[in-house]
């Protein structure tokens, strides 16, 4: 088993990273001084050492100082910013990586992992990448032969195309290919094509020169640009107009950009993956899309299957989601599913897929005050089902009792259930929520005082 990290660092900034770690099983100690941390190596194992790059002060002292107390442990140098490199690992002789962060959380983490994979072999078969943002272990064929195509062409510059329904994971696979490969510490530039205008798109791909149109007030460098050396993800390119499609295949074909109102050739070495929820082969058919322009993205083609043809993965993706969730909101207790919630999830057809699934738990998780989970925390959508089954039926969702007489739900209960659902509709916004109650704010907290509600609740000014 790994030994725990020790991480040292004083800003804030960094603590979601450590909480990362942790919570895909890289247990980290955290330190705020390097005195701490010679007091704390003295006497723990660690499996290697991350440190700010502002804590270093004299490089060659504090490494030294560490090097003396464990001579083999692993040690990266992390940081933001162009000023943040100075750190040379030929001021000592001292083995040491500096690790550039971006302060985008999952770009980060990838790049951490990434480079701990390097310094620690033995976590390359235990922590894949990602896995904080999207369950990737599969008891479905379809998802297995997903991830295994990924970790093949990885490292491959062809293009991929992509294909699922809205919340199957297509952006998730297209950064995964990015920072699982050897391409991770490049740019990866993501554009999707269906939220930007039409008149705008090109700019934002190629971009533009100063006063190639009205409003060009200055040059302006392209996601293509951006892209350099990286992956570019056009998410939902089936939208993107016939117009575009041509550059974009002259992009793929020449390695070459111009900006909108330029006359120069731009080489880049992107590679391009795309994504799409639409058919593309249809609309071919009716010339809303290239033909060339598709058989020229499909080198490699990932059709992500819905939830609902995944049933094997509905129960262990909602408890990892509750097991990444429940921590990060300060919440210990580890929650469970009731069997009667088990069965609801498995019975709902998921027509918002993963993230659909993902954001249920994340409600249960805040309206849940103890472990277990019970159906009235679900959205009203996936209960439903069990709501309108008893309706049909004739009986109350209530059991009978042993002399076949219907218990009545006590009325604290009933108000507790109205409580919740009066959060899930009004969210974070207690003002509103206790308006459509009929109480006060005060009342409000002392309710969820009572019935032991966690909720982060906001009051307007």
């Amino acid at each position: 088993m790994l030994s725990t990290i020790l991480a040292i660092s004083n800003s804030g900034k960094y603590h979601h990273l450590f909480a990362a770690l942790t919570d895909l099983g890289i247990k980290t100690d955290h330190v705020p001084s390097c005195s701490e941390a010679l007091t704390v190596l003295t006497t723990n194992p660690y499996a290697a050492v991350l440190m700010e790059e502002v804590l270093l002060g004299n490089p060659t002292n504090t490494v030294e100082k560490i090097h003396r107390i464990k001579p083999q442990l692993p040690f990266v140098v992390f940081g933001n910013g162009p000023t943040a490199g100075d750190y040379k690992q030929g001021q000592s002789e001292i083995p040491s990586n500096y690790l550039p962060l971006t302060g985008v959380e999952n770009v980060d983490l990838a790049r951490l992992l990434n480079r701990l994979k390097e310094l620690l072999p033995e976590l390359r078969a235990e922590v894949l990448p990602g896995k904080d943002l999207l369950w990737i272990k599969s008891n479905n064929q379809a998802m297995i032969d997903v991830i295994s195509l990924v970790d093949i062409i990885k490292d491959d510059s062809s293009t991929v195309l992509i294909q699922g329904e809205n919340g199957t994971g297509k952006e998730f696979i297209a950064w995964l290919l990015h920072y699982s490969g050897r391409r991770y510490t490049t740019p990866y530039v993501a554009i999707n094509c269906a939220a930007i205008p039409e008149t705008l798109l090109e700019s934002e791909l190629f971009g533009h020169e100063k006063g190639s149109f009205t409003g060009a007030t200055e040059k302006r460098i392209g996601k293509f640009e951006l892209a350099d050396k990286g992956t570019a993800f056009l998410d939902e390119i089936g939208d993107m107009p016939l117009s575009t499609q041509a550059k974009i295949l002259r992009v793929l074909e020449k390695g070459m950009v111009e900006r909108v109102g330029g006359h120069r050739n731009i080489p880049v070495d992107v590679r391009i993956v795309a994504a799409t929820n639409q058919n593309l082969q249809e609309k071919i058919e009716v010339g809303l899309f290239r033909r060339d322009l598709y058989y020229r993205i499909n080198t490699f083609t990932l059709k992500l299957p819905r939830l609902a043809e995944r049933p094997e993965d509905i129960l262990p993706l909602a408890k990892h989601f509750l097991d990444m969730i429940t921590p990060r909101r300060g919440q210990g207790t580890e929650k469970r599913l009731s069997q009667a919630t088990g069965q609801l999830l498995m019975d709902h057809d998921w027509p918002g897929n993963v993230r659909e699934l993902r954001n249920a738990m994340e409600r249960v998780a805040i309206l849940t005050p103890g472990d277990v989970i019970e159906p009235e925390s679900l959205p009203e959508d996936i209960r439903g089902k069990r709501d309108h089954t008893s309706a049909a039926s004739g009986h109350p969702k209530a059991s009978a009792a042993s002399d076949g007489r219907v218990p009545i739900m006590p009325l604290e209960e009933l108000e507790r259930m109205t409580i919740v659902e009066a959060l899930s509709k009004y969210g974070a916004d207690a003002e509103e929520a206790a308006r459509q109650l009929g109480i006060s704010k005060a009342t409000l907290y002392r309710k969820l005082k009572k019935y032991g509600i966690v909720r982060r609740l906001t009051v307007k000014n």
